[in-house]
């Protein structure tokens, strides 16, 4: 389980420490090219390294980090029905139902946009957000219709890094994400916003009234220890110096 990371995501009222996403660092690092290409397009590994991840994170959140929650990415291409997901995760956590009726909603399962699609795919991962959070990810660079998500019992959304990036200066991405704040307010669904580099665009997504904040202007992915730390400072989280000099 050392494989994995999790990048700090910031409530941006109150600038703690919310949640964290969990993301692969086969050997401690970003993957390479070749790594990321295999995952995305090898469902044997695409499937393992999401159930390690879901153990991994199950995990952690057993841990004291102050009620922060933690965010998984799940492949709709490859999960079609989820018969036989969990068999795999029972081994590695004999009291699996236990554990996750425990963690429950600080449990987030995260899509992306463009991989939402199938009555089979739908149905599991609403299955999934009876008993955790169901997250929309990447939103704005996906091509699946908005009929595809009004299908799922989404409790956030997570707003790619290409429209928050230079939001401070661009009227017409601020116009759509004013519509999309909006609509997700009127559910009850949070907005996220990835890819978050500069105070400038911090304080437009303030203003706007975006719920969280994740990007290089706070961290980028920690070892889970430096997480766990993070998460336990009292303090308000401070900004990193030189965003562009890390790297995800």
């Amino acid at each position: 389980m050392e494989n994995f990371h999790i990048q700090p995501v910031i409530d941006l009222a109150s600038n703690r420490v919310c949640g964290g996403e969990v993301l692969w660092r086969p050997d401690g690092a970003p993957p390479s090219p070749e790594q990321q290409a295999a995952l995305e397009e090898d469902p044997v590994l695409n499937t393992t390294i999401t159930q390690q991840a879901f153990v991994f994170a199950l995990r952690q959140l057993e841990r004291p980090q102050g009620g922060v929650w933690l965010a998984v990415n799940l492949s709709c291409r490859y999960v079609g029905s989820g018969m036989g997901f969990f068999r795999p995760i029972s081994r590695m956590v004999p009291d699996l139902d236990t554990m996750r009726r425990r963690v429950g909603r600080r449990l987030l399962i995260e899509i992306t946009e463009k991989g939402i699609a199938g009555h089979e795919e739908s149905a599991f991962i609403n299955e999934l957000a009876q008993l955790h959070t169901l997250a929309v990810d990447d939103f704005g660079i996906g091509d699946g219709p908005l009929s595809h998500m009004l299908k799922l019992d989404f409790g956030k959304v997570k707003v790619d890094r290409s429209v928050i990036s230079g939001i401070d200066a661009d009227s017409y991405r601020q116009r759509f994400l004013r519509w999309l704040v909006a609509g997700c307010h009127s559910i009850g669904a949070d907005v996220c916003a990835e890819g978050v580099e500069t105070e400038s665009e911090l304080a437009f997504l303030r203003r706007l009234g975006i719920n969280q904040g994740q990007g290089w202007l706070w961290s980028k992915a920690l070892p889970p220890e430096q997480f766990e730390s993070m998460a336990l400072q009292d303090q308000a989280i401070t900004f990193r110096p030189d965003p562009m000099a890390i790297s995800v």
